[in-house]
């Protein structure tokens, strides 16, 4: 892209922003665009809104080419606003790209990463499963993969031990996940790394220790201290 170019995106983009409407619904007590897809179809998408969307498609897409094109670069901001803290506008921006087009594999990503930090996992698998079938790009689905897994390790912990049979089944889950992920892209430290401490949580931890090497080998991010230990109570590290 031309300096041109790139500087009429940037300020296409600073515009659009600050015409969009806030997606306040009637009462000011709850806002609909810091949930996926406005809450769709559970909540019904009033007229006025659905004009509102409409023209933004439209000035998001001439600004930027396509509908695709527009698309990536509100999910970016998205991520920007992910790597602050602010899980909010996050949430605002996925919407963006989720509305300008729906056959993006990141909004729902993004959406599953929220739902994730915000507690609510049963949700995040939707998307994140979502976001599975459309993803196109086989580097990212390496990543997508892993949280993947580790959303339904998380499901898999919060079910009570006297339901073994569904805890089994959505470690089975997680287990797939990791397993895809490592094979797409073996030198991808982190699933290793996540895979390990699912393991755990699992109680297979010559499993765990074993995946513990892998990562280490990748150099993915050091495991925390008190998982270390945790692993070396159940079981010494093998030599």
């Amino acid at each position: 892209m031309s300096h041109h170019l790139l500087v009429r995106s940037v300020l296409t983009f600073s515009i659009l922003l600050m015409a969009m409407p806030g997606y306040a619904t009637a009462s000011d007590e709850q806002r609909i665009d810091n949930i996926p897809m406005y809450g769709q179809p559970g909540i019904t998408r009033p007229d006025f809104l659905k004009k509102a969307d409409e023209d933004f498609v439209k000035q998001a897409s001439e600004g930027f080419g396509s509908r695709e094109s527009a698309s990536k670069a509100w999910h970016t901001q998205a991520e920007q606003f992910v790597a602050k803290g602010d899980l909010d506008l996050a949430m605002r921006r996925y919407n963006q790209s989720w509305l300008l087009n729906p056959n993006n594999y990141q909004p729902y990503w993004g959406f599953g990463r929220v739902m994730l930090q915000r507690g609510k996992i049963e949700e995040a698998i939707q998307h994140l499963e979502k976001s599975k079938q459309l993803v196109d790009d086989q580097f990212q689905k390496v990543a997508l993969l892993t949280d993947l897994g580790s959303a339904y390790s998380a499901q898999a912990e919060r079910i009570p031990g006297s339901q073994a049979q569904d805890r089994e089944r959505l470690f089975s889950l997680a287990n797939q996940n990791f397993s895809e992920s490592t094979a797409l892209d073996p030198v991808y430290g982190n699933s290793w790394r996540r895979w390990a401490m699912s393991l755990y949580e699992q109680g297979n931890y010559a499993d765990a220790w074993e995946k513990v090497k892998r990562a280490r080998i990748q150099n993915a991010r050091p495991f925390p201290p008190a998982f270390i230990r945790a692993l070396e109570q159940k079981l010494p590290e093998p030599s």
